[in-house]
Parts: structure tokens; sequence; C-alpha cells
């Protein structure tokens, strides 16, 4: 675990500075590429369904996370 969000916490960074914004996108992508890249020497197969998972699991994570603000007063 600690690999992947090392992964995807400098890949986030990347793309917020190379974009020069922070938005959803932004980790969306890089959940995408963690995925890939973890799963990079099985093959480009395996490495496609692994970005997709990925950015998935990111983009509900984020909008989970969002609408818990939205909707729990803390």
């Amino acid at each position: 675990m600690g690999v992947l969000g090392l992964i995807h916490a400098g890949l986030e960074s990347g793309i917020t500075h190379c974009r020069g914004t922070d938005d959803l996108f932004n980790s969306v992508v890089a959940g995408l590429g963690t995925g890939a890249l973890y799963t990079a020497a099985t093959g480009p197969r395996s490495a496609a369904i692994a970005g997709a998972i990925g950015g998935i699991a990111v983009a509900a994570v984020v909008e989970g996370k969002q609408a818990l603000k939205r909707y729990v007063p803390i």
C-alpha cells in the first residue's frame, strides 16, 4: 500500500504542477497511472485494466469524500 500511495502522490503532484490547478481530473489520472504502472510488468492488457480500476476507485473515493463533507456536519 505504501508503494501505491507513493506512486499516486508523485503522479498527482506532477500533474497538478503541469496543469496549474488542483481538481478531480488530476486525482483520476493519477489513479489511472498508478494502476497502470503498478501492473505494467504483467502486460499491456492487465495494465490497462488495472489503470481503469485505479481511476474508477479514486473517482469514487474523491466524490464520496466531497459528498460526506456536504451532508455530514463535522
